[in-house]
């Protein structure tokens, strides 16, 4: 029941805050096997935190009024939104890494690696069709096109379908240098390739599959260019995490990775404080896809990464978190909340609330969501699960632990 003329993903302000050959993996020993590198529970932090940023930037993006949305209240909401999506394509290539981490330590073929992460790209893929069509049946049928549209499922398993067969690990060794070395070609093309309107006058069902590389919006929300980008530097850098934590060095990758982080940011704002216009964009909308953005953003998740860690680790170990449950019913949360806050239940809504009455109806829709992933991890293990539980062979027990 949504208004398909509004998409679930609106566009995101600048990075700056707010101012007034299927290569086989050789059997080995089994004394030889490494060590699986176990789970990092940052990640479902920092996918958690996606999340409540994604919920807040689509809810006073909604249902404030115009002029709410001239408060700095919401141009720091605006600043925040420009994080989740990003988030959430990192946060999927680090899941891959660690995935093929697991596959290196039990000697599995790269074929096989291939094969399961392609699969897993497509299952995203179909679900992502599969939403859309939801949203326009419960819309009352408002527009088909909206169907087509590429929005952030589409792109993150499009990136997982790409990803797969060009930097599965080879021979037991992880593909790190050509994760970035792809990863730079994306993002240097994706301020040219990215907003391109060369494909605008091609028949729809051409343009919709060109939107996939790139193009302007409503139709092409989150094209490869330059987001496989975010896809490919998450694997790379889940690959180290999950092998220092294998070391049980993970606090020093995570340190390492906040400074890092900093460095990048302060990078960027003193380049353009020297010179704001140092890469000439036709347009702000191109900026947001260039090399500027993408560092300062990557920068400012590392930092974030180190406080995920720190709230992971030590006295926070094994304590209820409400980041950790969101990271573990991502998917699950993406699905109901952007019915509830562009569906036609809460139309009332829309363009209408001040920034406090939307901050209460941001609190209440997290409490909401909360509450719905509470109820996931308890009583839902998945469809295979419940099917073995018709048949009579077993019960649909609580969730374990893992990620979507």
């Amino acid at each position: 029941m949504s208004n398909p003329a509004i998409s679930t993903t609106k566009r995101f302000d600048k990075e700056r805050p707010p101012s007034a050959n299927s290569d086989t993996v050789s059997q080995p020993a089994p004394a030889t096997r490494q060590k699986s590198a176990g789970r990092i529970d940052a990640i479902d932090w920092l996918r958690g935190l996606a999340v409540v940023l994604m919920i807040q930037t689509h809810l006073y993006g909604w249902w404030t009024s115009p002029a709410a949305k001239k408060t700095m209240a919401y141009a720091w909401s605006r600043w925040l939104g420009g994080l989740p999506f990003r988030m959430f394509l990192l946060m999927a290539g680090m899941a891959i890494a660690i995935r093929f981490e697991g596959q290196i330590a039990r000697g599995v073929e790269r074929r096989e690696m291939v094969r399961a992460t392609f699969r897993r790209g497509f299952e995203v893929l179909v679900l992502a069709y599969a939403f859309r069509v939801q949203e326009y049946a419960l819309s009352l049928f408002w527009d088909w096109h909206d169907i087509l549209r590429v929005d952030i499922l589409n792109c993150i398993g499009a990136s997982m379908m790409l990803a797969a067969p060009l930097v599965a690990p080879r021979r037991g060794r992880p593909q790190i240098a050509a994760c970035l070395i792809i990863a730079a070609v994306f993002l240097a093309l994706g301020p040219i390739v990215g907003p391109t309107r060369a494909f605008v006058g091609l028949p729809l069902p051409l343009r919709h599959l060109t939107s996939y590389i790139g193009g302007p919006q409503p139709m092409a929300w989150f094209a490869l260019f330059p987001a496989f980008a975010w896809l490919l530097v998450g694997i790379a850098v889940g690959h180290w995490w999950a092998r220092e934590n294998r070391k049980g060095q993970l606090g020093r990758a995570f340190v390492v990775s906040a400074a890092v982080g900093a460095v990048l940011m302060t990078a960027v704002i003193l380049t353009r404080r020297y010179d704001p216009y140092i890469i000439r964009y036709p347009s702000d909308y191109a900026q947001q896809m260039g090399p500027g953005t993408f560092f300062y953003r990557l920068g400012s998740i590392g930092v974030l990464a180190l406080l995920g860690y720190l709230l992971t680790t030590g006295p926070f170990r094994g304590r209820f978190s409400v980041m950790r449950i969101f990271g573990q019913t991502s998917l699950l949360v993406y699905w109901v909340h952007v019915e509830l806050v562009y569906g036609l239940l809460f139309k009332r809504f829309a363009n209408k609330l001040s920034m406090g009455q939307a901050t209460v109806g941001f609190l209440l829709m997290t409490a909401a969501m909360l509450g719905l992933s509470l109820l996931r991890l308890k009583y839902w293990r998945g469809w295979r699960h419940a099917l073995d539980a018709l048949k009579g062979r077993g019960g649909n027990l609580p969730s374990s632990s893992s990620p979507l």
